[in-house]
């Protein structure tokens, strides 16, 4: 499997937070299909060729991504994509 590892900083405030995780949960399972796991600041994903996390916590939001043999040749694609997904939803709040 193949790792994409992503990190921003934000401002957002305790209930941005929510709203953004939210969101991105609802993005998660509705757009891409993936099985989502919720704890306090944290997402765990899974779908078919690709599994990860997305930690949200004050001042920071990190994620990483493991990609199945078959994603791997759009490993470049994918991490521009997981980026801008994470630029809209961080700005959005």
């Amino acid at each position: 499997m193949s790792d994409i590892r992503l990190s921003r900083t934000h401002s957002l405030s305790s209930e941005e937070r929510e709203v953004v995780m939210s969101a991105l949960i609802e993005y998660l399972e509705e757009t891409l299909n993936a099985t989502v796991k919720r704890s306090t600041g944290r997402i765990t994903f899974k779908g078919k060729g690709y599994g990860g996390h997305v930690a949200l916590d004050a001042g920071t939001v990190e994620g990483s991504v493991r990609l199945g043999v078959m994603m791997k040749p759009l490993k470049g694609v994918i991490s521009r994509e997981i980026g801008k997904v994470l630029d809209h939803y961080l700005g959005a709040a």
